[in-house]
């Protein structure tokens, strides 16, 4: 070797909190490896120093057992002897969201603040299955600036360097190591066998030096000592001074840690790559990305986009209007769903590849966060309501207020349950708005628990909801009609001709008909033969064919890899659904829903060898709720099933009708394109190409000049297929019952323990959400963005009655002006200071201008950084309207603090 090289051990632990083992299985032996620790920290200074992986969640789940040793632990800490963080839990970085990544970095200050210490400010992600495209920029934001990463980037030695510069779509750039042979690595000084012989310890070092030798930019070499839920090892000082008796010239070994390591190679500031963008590559050379874990357990990444929905979109901006309107911020609370949600987001657990049990766990930490999410969402709401004058509210009458928690005004079909004692119904009552003008409404029966009531039976009333202001509600009143209806008349709008009584002209401009809904922009036809959707644009003249088919394939893979088996068989409804049957879910003026039946059969499971799929069916039926609204551009479908079937992978079809070069993407604060065409599958790869791709909100294509866009609640898989009509298909269900395989066509090994988790086939009822938009040009150009979280964020509606406030019956926070392209992330209240934070990210990838006009005027606005910490830039000037004009770089996030 040309030098002498520096070899930086860092002794550690990656702590999965739960996975082939149960929390509290873990835990115990988490305890039992802390214990250790701080007796040979004590009687061993020569014992250096450990890492207890990049999270803070190990010392919370020790301390819970051990209270009395804190004072140890945090003074082993304090002298740098015991390292962790800066992350709360070691995230999946694609299921969870942006704001979700955010907030764990806040929880991990949080405990470290609580403790009294400072986290380590390494982006140590060394495990997780790829990496988002906005990681430095979100690192970046909390005053990291490096990155330590494994899956997903590499390459071939030794042109593939182990350190690189990652940057981020805005630009922002990270020092980044490269884990060459991977982070667990405990059999180099034989861990696990003390009884082998030194010899071959020596060979082994020597090895992994003159392995990684080629790959550094510097003299310095990293050597991780540890693996997932390693105990300590009380020999390391004694072999690492053994081993260096005899490297001689070629190296020689320090025990160090991660950030000595990344502060020594920066010290001789290297000339390093540059690599853009998410790290999700795969290659000959590179370890297991192991893709299939978007869609492993999928009814777990349902759960998850609904809890991140109620804290992002409802608890915590609802109780951020509250407070500017005079009520107490529970930022308790709202910390406490946080946690119970964001210990779902370790990588084994929202992943779904761990042990029945475990995901078992899962769901009372859904459901907990969920339920603090709705409670507070409902309080806040109703204190803005008792502030809103609804003193010239008749007797008997109900006032309803529609809230909006986007930061611009949109149009939404409003729906709130009303108790049915009232009896609701538009033939005796009537509802209008603050002007006295009135609203077509629709009613229908429900049930189920709402926060704070013990009752259980409602009328849910739906009806268009126009111009409603940003972070903001409108009033409108519901009384029964002076004179009732005939009963006679339907209120619905038809397409074929209908007779006519007095009160049954068409009130909006949805319509129905046989197989058929229709309004201003949208025609739906169902297909009689295989249930699939015939779209029509009536503003572009575009068709859209044979949307929405099922297709099920074979599934011999395991929670990692999807993989088809030897000889499969691939069965659609577009072919071979055994019967159609349309009715009419819902109707009225403001929305109308098909119910679409289909019957299907498809195999059982697979067969013993696993090679193909078995020759005896099951029946499989399908339910799509299809769904096309009043003044609206998109289809809203709700599919519901029941699977009986194993080992097989479901989805759902949408074909443009031409090919398409590119898809679009929305990811972390971030909208991907990823390329359609498969430059090399991967034959003899350790594991091979995989062509499905992770989404947040929604997944967009365009063709020569139609576009369409499918928005989702929670599917977070899709696929570009090679045909000749250019479809996408998303992922709604993968069933397996193994955690892994070794015996799987897609992977070389095996990602974990071979251990059988039939709860992972997702046998039972499933349902699934998305909206089909169809537009001209792509997905910014039709300015869908805002459309596609509109569909996932409804309007919110609440019941008040008759009192006197200060609040008008219309009232809005802000308008957001202006030819921009800023998305909103978040609305909350400060952590430092009593002031309004507001998040935004530029979709686009140029910058960006918008003017924010306040309802409220502000006293002062800077931006500040994703840790609220202020930016060293000027504050942003304020008009004396209370108007001001924030700019955004492409891509940037910026984060607001408004102060009053």
């Amino acid at each position: 070797m040309d030098r002498k090289y520096r070899v930086f051990v860092y002794h550690h632990t990656h702590w999965d909190r739960e996975w082939w083992a149960t929390m509290q299985d873990f835990r115990i032996r988490l305890v039992e490896l802390i214990d250790e620790l701080l007796d040979t920290l004590e009687n061993d200074s020569e014992f250096r120093c450990f890492l207890l992986d990049g999270q803070t969640i190990v010392l919370k789940d020790y301390l819970e057992i051990r209270p009395e040793n804190q004072e140890r632990l945090l003074r082993f800490i304090h002298e740098n002897r015991i390292q962790c963080g800066p992350w709360y839990i070691l995230p999946d970085e694609f299921l969870v969201s942006g704001e979700a990544h955010i907030r764990n970095l806040m929880l991990g200050n949080r405990l470290s603040e609580q403790l009294g210490f400072t986290n380590l400010d390494v982006g140590y992600i060394p495990d997780t299955f790829g990496h988002i495209s906005q990681m430095p920029q979100i690192l970046h934001g909390f005053g990291i600036d490096n990155a330590m990463v494994w899956r997903g980037v590499g390459g071939s030695s030794p042109d593939f360097k182990q350190e690189f510069l990652w940057e981020a779509p805005d630009g922002t750039q990270v020092f980044t190591y490269w884990f060459p042979d991977g982070y667990y690595m405990v059999d180099f000084l034989h861990f696990d066998n003390p009884v082998k012989t030194y010899e071959e310890t020596y060979g082994r070092v020597r090895k992994s030096i003159e392995r990684g030798a080629p790959r550094a930019t510097t003299d310095c070499l990293l050597m991780p000592y540890g693996g997932d839920h390693r105990l300590i090892d009380t020999r390391l000082p004694r072999l690492i001074s053994q081993v260096n008796e005899d490297l001689n010239e070629v190296a020689e070994l320090h025990w160090g840690t991660t950030k000595s390591f990344i502060e020594a190679v920066r010290e001789q500031n290297p000339t390093l790559e540059v690599i853009n963008g998410e790290l999700r590559h795969f290659g000959a050379e590179l370890p297991h990305m192991l893709p299939g874990v978007l869609s492993a357990r999928m009814y777990l990444k349902r759960h998850n986009f609904i809890g991140q929905l109620a804290m992002e979109r409802y608890a915590e901006p609802f109780s951020a209007l509250a407070w500017l309107n005079g009520r107490k911020y529970e930022a308790k609370l709202l910390w406490t769903a946080w946690e119970l949600l964001v210990q779902n987001h370790p990588h084994d657990s929202i992943c779904g590849c761990s042990i029945d049990e475990v995901h078992r766990e899962m769901l009372p930490r859904f459901a907990q966060s969920k339920q603090i999410a709705d409670i507070l969402t409902e309080k806040s709401v109703q204190h803005i309501n008792s502030r809103i004058d609804t003193s010239d509210l008749g007797e008997d009458a109900l006032a309803i207020v529609i809230h909006n928690s986007l930061s611009w005004t949109r149009s939404d079909i409003a729906s709130v349950w009303v108790d049915r004692k009232h009896a609701i119904h538009p033939k005796s009552h009537i509802l209008e708005d603050s002007e006295g003008v009135e609203i077509p409404f629709q009613v229908k029966d429900v049930s189920g628990m709402k926060p704070m009531t013990d009752k259980h039976f409602y009328t849910e009333i739906s009806f268009p909801a126009i111009d409603l202001p940003g972070f903001g509600y409108k009033t409108f009143y519901l009384r029964v009609r002076e004179t009732a209806c005939d009963p006679k008349q339907m209120y619905v709008n038809t397409l074929q001709p209908s007779a006519k009584i007095k009160g049954s002209e068409p009130k909006s401009d949805v319509q129905v008909g046989s197989n058929t809904i229709e309004n201003t922009y949208l025609r739906v036809e169902v297909n009689q033969r295989n249930g699939t959707l015939r779209i029509t644009n009536k503003q572009t003249g575009h068709i859209y064919e044979d949307l929405g088919a099922f297709e099920s394939s074979g599934d011999a893979g395991d929670t990692y890899n999807y993989a088809a088996p030897l000889i499969d068989q691939v069965l659609s409804t577009k072919n071979n659904p055994l019967k159609v049957h349309v009715s009419a879910a819902e109707t009225g003026y403001a929305k109308v829903t098909l119910q679409v039946d289909i019957d299907w059969s498809l195999p059982k499971k697979l067969s013993d060898n696993r090679l193909s799929r078995e020759v005896v069916y099951v029946d499989y039926h399908m339910t799509n709720y299809v769904t096309l609204a009043a003044g609206s551009n998109r289809v809203d479908v709700r599919t519901v099933w029941n699977n009986q079937a194993e080992d097989h992978r479901l989805r759902v079809l949408f074909p443009l009708g031409e090919k398409f070069r590119v898809s679009q993407a929305e990811g972390h604060f971030d909208v991907v394109e990823r390329e359609a065409a498969v430059l090399d599958a991967g034959n003899g790869w350790p594991e091979t190409y995989v062509p499905q791709k992770p989404q947040q909100g929604f997944v967009s294509v365009k063709g020569s000049d139609k576009g369409m866009t499918i928005a989702n609640k929670g599917l977070t898989e899709y696929e570009m297929l090679d045909d000749e009509q250019g479809s996408l298909a998303i992922t709604l269900l993968r069933a397996v019952g193994w955690l892994s395989r070794e015996d799987t066509l897609i992977r070389h090994g095996g990602a974990g323990p071979e251990t059988p988790v039939p709860e992972a086939q997702s046998r039972g009822m499933n349902e699934a959400e998305y909206a089909i938009f169809v537009h001209r040009g792509d997905w910014m150009e039709a300015k869908i963005g805002t459309e596609v979280h509109e569909y996932l964020t409804p309007s919110y509606g609440s019941v008040t009655v008759k009192h006197d406030g200060d609040l008008a019956k219309i009232g809005g926070l802000l308008d957001l002006e202006g030819n921009h392209s800023l998305m909103l992330s978040a609305c909350k209240k400060s952590e430092k200071n009593d002031a309004l934070l507001l998040r935004f990210w530029n979709t686009a990838k140029e910058a960006t201008t918008a003017t924010i006009k306040m309802k409220k005027k502000a006293q002062q606005v800077r931006y500040v950084k994703l840790n609220e910490q202020p930016l060293d830039r000027e504050n942003v000037p304020i008009q004396a309207d209370g108007a001001f004009t924030v700019n955004a770089k492409a891509a940037e996030i910026i984060t607001l603090e408004i102060s009053f």
